[in-house]
């Protein structure tokens, strides 16, 4: 019998190892260390401009190509926390998990959840004081923020520390803000 816990443990710590490592890489990718700067290739657009029907339709597209990181960023995310959730309700639902692997699963979905709101209602918080689009990167330690504009003035940093600050808690002096064009 002991035999059969034992292999339980191992198994259990091998998830959560599996887990923490996902995590981490998840957060090493491409997080604030590297700046993501894509170009809008010349060549790229003469294609986009002479495959639209009209003049606003080859700006549009423009415009699309454009915002590649902000959109390529959230649908990542999204697809690498969807796949975090998807573990840990397979925790949950498993019937051979202890009953403490399945209380900290359920805690670390509710966290997950907790966190995709935090950086949900900040990045709309920051579109609604006039900014184009945001994504917000943060931890408990610090909170790194790439906007999209062409230049920042002093009230706007002002404006930005201060949503971080009301909605997540944390200090002015753990937090970075990255300009992207």
């Amino acid at each position: 019998m002991s035999l059969v816990i034992r292999r339980r443990t191992v198994l259990i710590i091998i998830f959560a190892a599996i887990f923490v490592i996902s995590v981490l890489l998840m957060f090493s990718g491409n997080y604030p260390k590297v700046v993501y700067e894509k170009q809008i290739n010349p060549v790229d657009l003469e294609k986009v401009s002479t495959r639209a029907i009209d003049d606003n339709t080859a700006v549009q597209v423009a415009k699309n190509l454009e915002n590649d990181f902000f959109i390529d960023y959230k649908l990542e995310r999204d697809r690498l926390r969807s796949q975090e959730a998807d573990y840990l309700r397979e925790l949950i639902n498993n019937p051979n998990a202890s009953i403490e692997s399945k209380e900290k699963a359920q805690q670390d979905l509710i966290a997950l959840s907790q966190k995709v709101e935090k950086e949900m209602v900040v990045e709309n918080l920051i579109k609604a004081k006039g900014f184009e689009d945001a994504v917000i990167f943060f931890s408990d330690e610090f909170v790194n923020i790439v906007i999209k504009t062409n230049g920042l003035l002093p009230k706007e940093v002002a404006q930005i520390t201060d949503v971080v600050t009301k909605t997540i808690g944390i200090t002015v002096d753990k937090i970075t803000i990255i300009e992207r064009k």
